[in-house]
């Protein structure tokens, strides 16, 4: 019998502190030292011993570990394309009155969505989309990208900014998609204090932040 990551869940090891992120319920957990150090030595497939079994129960009652025939890969979570650059001010030619209308319609859509639909089922619709692409990718998909970025950049002067990571993100994740626009929605933590975050990617490209601005988190989820 092995032991597996929980389904509804994915973690990150900053600063030598494990924190998981329960997807359905878009909450965070930061594992106590003991229990820390169990899950440490789990993820690392190290012998477990004695004082490693209460640990273990405590993880599998809340279902951040699972039981599986075989021991499975616990892995934190990586970025698949490091960035490089990110989106601002000088960025802003090229986008047109549709790509801000359609900006407008996606934040409503995904404000609707979060109020109706848990955070789990949303990224799963967001999966399927671009596994739907089967690799495909249109010609102009780094313009479109921008342009899509500097119409949501510019809702900024209509709408309240602040503390809508989370909706802003998933709106242009999702208009992105539309627009067979190739991009991943990430989910990242920092801590002293803890605090979370979300963005979008396209490739290296930072969409609705700066370098500066997601510096100083690790990420925890890649959709």
């Amino acid at each position: 019998m092995g032991l597996s990551l929980g389904e509804k869940w994915s973690f990150c090891v900053p600063e030598d502190q494990v924190i998981l992120m329960d997807i359905a319920s878009n909450a965070y957990v930061m594992l106590p030292p003991s229990l820390a150090s169990s899950f440490d030595r789990l993820r690392k497939q190290e012998p477990l011993d004695g004082r490693d079994m209460p640990g273990m129960a405590k993880l599998l009652q809340a279902g951040i570990i699972a039981q599986q025939e075989q021991q499975g890969a616990i892995l934190p979570c990586s970025l698949p394309v490091e960035p490089t650059c990110g989106f601002g001010e000088r960025d802003l030619p090229g986008w047109s009155a549709r790509d801000l209308l359609q900006a407008i319609l996606a934040l409503g859509r995904a404000r609707y969505t979060l109020r109706q639909h848990d955070l789990a089922g949303i990224l799963a619709q967001i999966r399927d989309r671009k596994q739907s692409f089967g690799g495909a990718e249109v010609a102009s998909a780094y313009r479109r990208a921008r342009a899509i970025a500097a119409a949501f950049y510019r809702l900024n002067a209509l709408v309240t900014r602040y503390d809508q990571c989370l909706l802003r993100s998933l709106a242009m994740t999702r208009c992105l998609l539309a627009h067979r626009v190739p991009a991943n929605l990430i989910f990242g933590v920092a801590t002293r204090p803890f605090r979370a975050h979300c963005w979008v990617q396209h490739g290296d490209l930072v969409l609705n932040d700066t370098l500066e601005g997601i510096g100083n988190y690790t990420p925890i989820l890649v959709v």
